[in-house]
Order: structure tokens, then C-alpha cells, then sequence
């Protein structure tokens, strides 16, 4: 079975720290949307949304190709109908952890980690997140709110094992 490990999450929500978290544990490969932002930015001297875009595409597409499971680094809360479509095209199976933080707790984080610029955002931000709930919850496999961060690891790692479990005693893979 070929599986892919998302989140949706605002920015500053712990995705990375738990995407190398999982990948050490789990031996699989992450794709990270802020290495393809990094490059476009070094290429072109300024970020460019639909180059960005456009690379995100073509990298996520040769990952389904390959038919090797993954961690998707970025958050889908915007993206999801446009990988929706190629998961099912490639009958991935999809593993969601939602990061459904308090506007505080996100605040504080975002003061640690020194991104000010992104507190403006920071409202419309969990408004794209939760319209994503909305429509999505029913697909989300594991929900974490305002707990520890190595309550975090722990929970992730352990639900996506028996996530694991599940589909192999379910499907044989």
C-alpha cells in the first residue's frame, strides 16, 4: 500500500518538527513546500506564487510516480482539491493530521519563532483553516490541539501505527 502523511495546519503549527519526526520513525522521505519556495526565491530574486505553484506540482506529481510512500510537509488546508484528484488518480492512501491550535497558543509560537510578519495573516489563516474542516473533517485522521509538543510526537506516532495496522489487516499490504 502506498500512503502519504499531510497536515493541515497554519503556519508555525509544528508540521516540519513532526514531519522529521516521522520520517525517522517511520523511514519514510518528506517533500517540503519551503525548500520549492527557497529555490523559486534564489531563482528568480523574489517569490513568485504561480512558479512556486507550478514547481510544487510538477515535484508532488514524480513523488506519485514513483509509488513510494511519503510525508507531504506543507499544509493542504488550501491545496486539497488540487492533490485530492492525484491521490485518488494514484491510489495513494492519505493520513491527515490536523493541527487545530488556539489563535494563542499560536500567537505565542509565533513570537518564539520570530514571525511577525505572519501575525496580520494570522486570522485569515484559521479562517482557511477551519473552512478546510468544514468541508474535510470527516477525512482527518488524527486532530491535535494545544498540548505539548512532545505530547505531539508521541500521539502522531502512535496513531499513524495503528492507522498502519488497520490498513493491513483491512487490505493484505
Amino acid at each position: 500500500m502506498k500512503y502519504i502523511i499531510t497536515f493541515a495546519g497554519p503556519v508555525g503549527s509544528s508540521k516540519t518538527p513532526i514531519a522529521n519526526y516521522l520520517s525517522c520513525q517511520f523511514n519514510l522521505p518528506i517533500f517540503n513546500n519551503d525548500t520549492v519556495r527557497t529555490e523559486v526565491v534564489e531563482d528568480l530574486g523574489e517569490f513568485n506564487e504561480e512558479e512556486f505553484r507550478k514547481r510544487v506540482l510538477s515535484r508532488v506529481e514524480k513523488l506519485f510516480q514513483s509509488e513510494t510512500s511519503f510525508i507531504f510537509d506543507a499544509s493542504i488546508d488550501r491545496e486539497w482539491k488540487n492533490y485530492c484528484q492525484k491521490t485518488q488518480e494514484s491510489k495513494f492512501r492519505t493520513f491527515i493530521i490536523n493541527l487545530d491550535f488556539s489563535k494563542d497558543l499560536l500567537k505565542k509560537i509565533y513570537a518564539a519563532k520570530g514571525y511577525q510578519e505572519s501575525l496580520p495573516r494570522l486570522d485569515q489563516l484559521m479562517v482557511d483553516h477551519q473552512e478546510f474542516l468544514i468541508e474535510f473533517n470527516s477525512i482527518v485522521n488524527l486532530r491535535l490541539t494545544d498540548i505539548d509538543f512532545p505530547d505531539r510526537l508521541v500521539l502522531s506516532e502512535n496513531a499513524l501505527k495503528s492507522w498502519l495496522t488497520i490498513q493491513k489487516n483491512n487490505n493484505g499490504f
